[in-house]
């Protein structure tokens, strides 16, 4: 394995040494077990993501690393320390909140500095890293201004720049961009990774928006009822999910529930009752013949056509049901004989305003042996 892919993915290098642990850590409310048993490893300068649907116990592990809850069992170590127990205000840790929880009297200078005055550092230091921080939001022309005076994506920067600082070892953002409207939350994540890139300091978000965790991560955390599902990078999360729940959270997908078949001169073969015939994938099996599995196929891997494909095993035949126009793409909703509905993504590379495919047409549908993947849980 070369230096540059493990400097850039310290994950995949053994001599690494984690800057967060978190060792079998569960967290109780009462009964309700919030965080069940979780062990993850974050590595320095790390952009890592926790995503999830609501309730999955992505904040509860947030709040647990910044000192705000305590973990019933297990521990948390940080740089090789042990902060299981230590207060919010003795970490090397700073949160940032969706609310973003600015002083409305205060400008915008002084909403930034408000924690290193708590810490009674110099005035003269203050100044130098408010006017630091200014420069690297971009926000130097806005020191003097309120927080009413201004828009919403710079009250985030400010918010932004009054977590980092005082240079904490690890910045936690819970949902930081659920505010923005879409077009300026997709300026700021790009603007996140670079601040992040340039600080070095550790990020670990938390959000329910797959795209915004694909954007700006290394690595992304799926967690589902206090339990981390999956922990891969974002390529690895979607073009190689481990179980249903991974494939059907991160992007769309289409799901053939069929039998295993044994091996095949792809890899495996499987029967399932959308196909008259066997279909086939290239992933290797460690199961019975007979064993249910599943096949998942993304919308973009699908070929759709009129005439029957050739050079592929894999063919569905169906009728269009619906079309949706996405401007640089058609989704395309197709019907099969047993009811089942197929979604293929197709690119509009060409400008026209007619379609080749339009609705009741008869289709068929194929993808790649090498496309799917295939599951079994």
């Amino acid at each position: 394995m070369s230096n540059t892919t493990t400097a850039l993915q310290p994950w995949l290098d053994p001599t690494q040494k984690p800057y967060i642990q978190i060792q079998g850590v569960t967290k109780k409310f009462g009964d309700f077990v919030a965080i069940d048993h979780i062990s993850l490893d974050v590595y320095q300068n790390e952009f890592f993501a926790l995503l999830g649907p609501s309730g999955c116990g992505k904040t509860t592990l947030l709040r647990m690393l910044a000192g705000f809850e305590t973990p019933t069992s297990g521990r948390i170590l940080l740089d090789g320390e042990d902060v299981s127990t230590v207060p919010p205000h003795q970490r090397l840790v700073n949160m940032m909140f969706q609310s973003y929880a600015l002083f409305p009297h205060m400008t915008v200078e002084k909403n930034i500095g408000f924690g290193l005055k708590q810490d009674k550092v110099p005035a003269a230091q203050i100044k130098k890293q408010v006017d630091d921080m200014l420069e690297l939001v971009q926000l130097t022309a806005f020191a003097g201004r309120k927080p009413h005076q201004l828009s919403g994506g710079q009250r985030q920067r400010v918010a932004l720049a009054r977590s980092l600082v005082k240079r904490p070892k690890l910045l936690l953002l819970d949902e930081p961009l659920g505010a923005l409207d879409k077009k300026l939350r997709e300026q700021t994540q790009f603007e996140l990774m670079n601040i992040q890139e340039e600080l070095g300091i550790t990020f670990m978000i938390v959000t329910h928006d797959q795209e915004e965790a694909m954007t700006v991560s290394s690595r992304i955390g799926l967690m589902i009822n206090g339990q981390l599902e999956q922990v891969s990078t974002p390529s690895e999360i979607y073009e190689a999910p481990k179980t249903r729940f991974v494939s059907e959270f991160i992007g769309d997908v289409n799901l053939l529930e069929g039998r295993y078949a044994g091996t095949s001169e792809h890899g495996t073969a499987i029967k399932c009752k959308e196909s008259d015939s066997e279909i086939h994938a290239t992933q290797a099996l460690d199961v019975l013949e007979g064993t249910t599995i599943w096949v998942a196929i993304r919308p973009e891997k699908l070929e759709i056509s009129k005439q029957p494909p050739e050079g592929t095993p894999n063919v569905l035949k169906g009728k269009v049901w619906d079309i949706g126009y996405g401007g640089s793409f058609s989704t395309y909703h197709v019907h099969l004989a047993n009811g089942k509905t197929m979604t293929a993504v197709r690119a509009n590379r060409e400008r026209s305003v007619e379609k080749t495919i339009t609705w009741d047409d008869e289709v068929y549908l194929s993808w790649a042996p090498k496309s799917a993947v295939v599951l079994t849980e």
